[in-house]
């Protein structure tokens, strides 16, 4: 089921009948209605299989009846949703798709006309993820537009800004692909940028977070400023916070998450299987930050 045609640069968002899933359509709708787009609601009702099961499955004597039952309550929670965004803005054009399919499955595939993809988390965790694997992961390494993760919070205290890491100051182009995202989010969203240069210091026994304001910092300064000059588009004016991080990249990064509004990471889009792995910084972050985390294909 498909509700007429679906224009490109909807915000997708994947939905279910978690209690994520609240949250998930709140942003979504939000997020639609600040960059005037169409939202696009998407329920697969294919279970996603357990790493390690059987590829064969055994068909329910009653399979109709199933595919029935699942069809009926797909469209109810479409409904739920469809209902609960257009109360927030009303001026909101929703389309909706019910399909039959593993739900990762049908966000990758839609992610290619989409302007973004949206997707709660449970926050499972590290080990419960390994064990019983994650939509939001799994679209974050495969689709081809940013994928928005929201995140449980550990407080309900309103936060600003977007924040945005790199850790080589010489990316140009397709490199800097989040740099931009994030750039784009805050002059929407009107929120101060914090842009990042993180610094791997073996030496360091903790994390720290410094201005690249102080004093022997200039090298850094200025190449955070060329990375935003790089980044920034035509009409964009964002005030921008320049930092430098000195330890590992995640850490750094989770060191600051809980004060933000947004998160926004880079990974490499190529598609290569378990790029989006264990030790990988996106994964880190999708793990732990106590904020909404943006994860962006970069070049």
């Amino acid at each position: 089921m498909t509700t007429g045609r679906i224009p490109p640069g909807c915000i997708v968002a994947g939905i279910d009948a978690g209690r994520a899933t609240d949250r998930a359509v709140d942003w979504a709708a939000d997020q639609a209605a600040l960059e005037g787009r169409h939202l696009h609601l998407v329920h697969g009702t294919e279970a996603r299989p357990a790493p390690g099961s059987a590829s064969a499955v055994t068909v329910p004597a009653d399979a109709w009846g199933l595919a029935s039952e699942l069809e009926s309550t797909g469209r109810a929670i479409l409904g739920r949703a469809t209902t609960r965004a257009v109360s927030r803005h009303p001026e909101l054009v929703v389309h909706q798709t019910l399909r039959t399919v593993e739900p990762g499955r049908l966000l990758v595939d839609l992610s290619v006309d989409a302007a973004m993809v949206v997707v709660g988390s449970r926050g499972r965790g590290h080990v419960l993820r390994l064990a019983l694997g994650s939509v939001s992961e799994d679209v974050a390494e495969r689709a081809s537009c940013p994928v928005v993760v929201l995140r449980p919070r550990h407080d309900d205290s309103p936060h600003d800004d977007v924040l945005v890491a790199v850790d080589d100051p010489a990316a140009t182009g397709e490199a800097l692909a989040h740099v931009r995202f994030a750039l784009r989010q805050a002059a929407v969203r009107r929120q101060p940028l914090r842009l990042m240069l993180t610094r791997p210091d073996e030496r360091a026994t903790a994390t720290d977070i410094l201005s690249a304001d102080g004093p022997g910092l200039t090298a850094e300064r200025e190449a955070l400023l060329a990375v935003l000059a790089a980044a920034s588009e035509r009409g964009t004016d964002v005030p921008a916070s320049l930092l430098v991080g000195r330890g590992a990249p995640a850490e750094c990064i989770l060191a600051l998450a809980g004060s933000v509004d947004l998160v926004v990471v880079g990974h490499h889009a190529d598609h290569v299987p378990g790029r989006l792995g264990h030790g990988s910084v996106a994964v880190d972050i999708l793990d732990n930050a106590p904020a909404t985390v943006a994860v962006v294909p970069v070049g």
